[in-house]
């Protein structure tokens, strides 16, 4: 049976909407950096962007976030 997940849509013309996702086919995450840091997820067949932060995002997939925060010299 298919894990499906509610997130809030982040884009027009449906932003602030729900979208059930199913997420056991999404293979990428991340916080899109041209989309003025909305998250992305990918599936094998489609592409959101959601208004949950990445922390929420991991939360709802059951992973766990580490942020590594490197320092360039």
């Amino acid at each position: 049976m298919a894990k499906l997940v509610t997130f809030t849509n982040a884009n027009p013309p449906y932003e602030g909407t729900p979208i059930l996702i199913n997420v056991d086919h999404i293979v990428s995450v991340y916080e899109d950096l041209t989309a003025d840091k909305k998250v992305a997820l990918w599936s094998t067949s489609n592409f959101w962007h959601v208004e949950e932060t990445i922390e929420q995002v991991y939360d709802k997939l059951g992973l766990e976030y580490v942020h590594k925060k490197e320092e360039v010299n």
